[in-house]
């Protein structure tokens, strides 16, 4: 048995005995597990479910986010503006039927009244009526496709567009504006008036409450 030692830090031999089959133990971690001297750095002690260092920790009592109760839902469209669609391209429509009925639909001279003047007034302005029929068929394709125009604004303005409400008001205003002073009389007059009526009240419809509040909360 040798317990030889060389000075402070020389060798050190232990006494060799029958083997017992067992290690020696070493000295255990004297801080709980979690803990550590004041001053010393914890280590990656990182709450569950959070980022560390390039990766999520995995923690199956981790929970998912959940929205936010302040932040901002998109508002639910009102009736009014679904009547207010549906009242703009009934008061569109009769002229698009007509104007496209005008571009296809064969037209004669016979087919005008006598008393509208029709070969006095082409003698007037010493006009063919071939030359008159091409202008109004002209005529008749720009009511085609002002009328679709004004179904598209009305679809924009159901959609939430804000500009598409503006576009769709001054072009009521000009359009209504425009048949009131042409007006006549007799029954032709309120067949005219049917669609300045449908327009007018689509329009209010779009400025009422209900859908002032939508517009606004868009934006």
């Amino acid at each position: 048995m040798s317990t030889g030692s060389q000075g402070d830090e020389g060798p050190r031999y232990y006494p060799s005995g029958p083997s017992t089959g067992q290690y020696p133990q070493y000295p255990q971690n004297p801080y709980p597990q979690g803990t550590s001297p004041a001053g010393a750095p914890q280590g990656d002690q990182h709450p569950a479910g959070q980022y560390t260092g390039g990766q999520y920790a995995y923690s199956p009592y981790a929970q998912a986010p959940t929205p936010s109760a302040d932040e901002p839902r998109r508002a639910r469209r009102p009736a009014t503006m679904a009547g207010a669609l549906v009242l703009l391209v009934l008061s569109a429509l009769p002229f698009l039927v007509f104007g496209v009925l005008g571009l296809f639909v064969p037209i004669s001279q016979d087919m005008f009244p006598p008393e509208l003047g029709l070969d006095a007034m082409l003698t007037q302005y010493n006009v063919s009526f071939d030359q008159f029929l091409q202008a109004v068929r002209l005529l008749l394709a720009l009511v085609a496709v002002l009328a679709l125009v004004y179904i598209g604004l009305a679809v924009a303005a159901f959609a939430g567009k804000a500009w598409g409400r503006v576009a769709v008001t001054v072009l009521t205003v000009l359009f209504c504006g425009f048949l009131l002073l042409n007006l006549g009389g007799g029954a032709s007059s309120l067949i005219i008036l049917a669609p300045v009526v449908l327009a007018v009240a689509g329009v209010v419809l779009m400025f009422v409450r209900p859908s002032a509040a939508w517009f606004a909360g868009l934006r």
